[in-house]
């Protein structure tokens, strides 16, 4: 599956696809989904979630030119499938926060990320997560919004970037980064396709 997504969306970071190759997909999936675990397409976790398709992480990470020793923030963990690949990604030197609405996914998440230490897995509202921006370089959000939040890219901190996907009927995949000296670029990655926001907050 890592050789074929990098076949037709790469080229992409070796140690990204190592990820894919590393962590066992079919944990974080419904148990009667394990067998389509290697296909690359989002599976159902509930009547809402899912997890995403792995070259969506790959996409989101790529854009984040996330790396060894970088702070990730997840908005949007699901079952904690993309927390598990950027825990990889960053390495021991690096962390990863990640935040789930949905209480039992928040749980199950919690769960499967327990034997990586370098992962923190909690239940929350990401829309309402800016005060953790502070903390981390590198933010990405998992799931639609429409528009950006002003909230987000204000509490993005120096040499930070954001990757979200933006948009309802028509998402793209965007990413918001702030330079040392505090100026904004925006870069848009192309066309995707994400859950919805399920916040009440915004």
């Amino acid at each position: 599956m890592a050789r074929a997504i990098d076949a037709e969306l790469g080229p992409f970071d070796p140690t990204h696809l190592a990820a894919l190759v590393n962590v066992p997909r079919e944990r974080f999936v419904r148990p009667e989904d394990a067998d389509r675990a290697e296909i690359d397409a989002p599976l159902p976790l509930d009547d809402l979630a899912t997890v995403s398709a792995p070259h969506a992480y790959l996409l989101s990470y790529r854009a984040l030119e996330l790396r060894a020793g970088d702070r990730l923030l997840e908005l949007g963990s699901g079952s904690g499938y993309g927390a598990a690949l950027a825990a990889v990604i960053v390495g021991a030197r690096g962390a990863v926060l990640t935040i789930e609405i949905d209480e039992a996914l928040a749980a199950r998440a919690r769960a499967l990320l327990a034997d990586r230490p370098n992962v923190i897995a909690m239940h929350g509202d990401a829309m309402t997560a800016k005060d953790f921006f502070a903390e981390y370089n590198k933010i990405a959000a998992a799931f639609a919004v429409d528009p950006l939040p002003d909230a987000w890219v204000s509490a993005l901190r120096p040499s930070a970037m954001l990757v979200a996907p933006v948009g309802r009927e028509t998402q793209r995949l965007v990413r918001v980064a702030r330079d040392a000296r505090g100026a904004i670029t925006t870069t848009d990655f192309g066309a995707v396709r994400y859950v919805p926001n399920r916040s009440r907050s915004c």
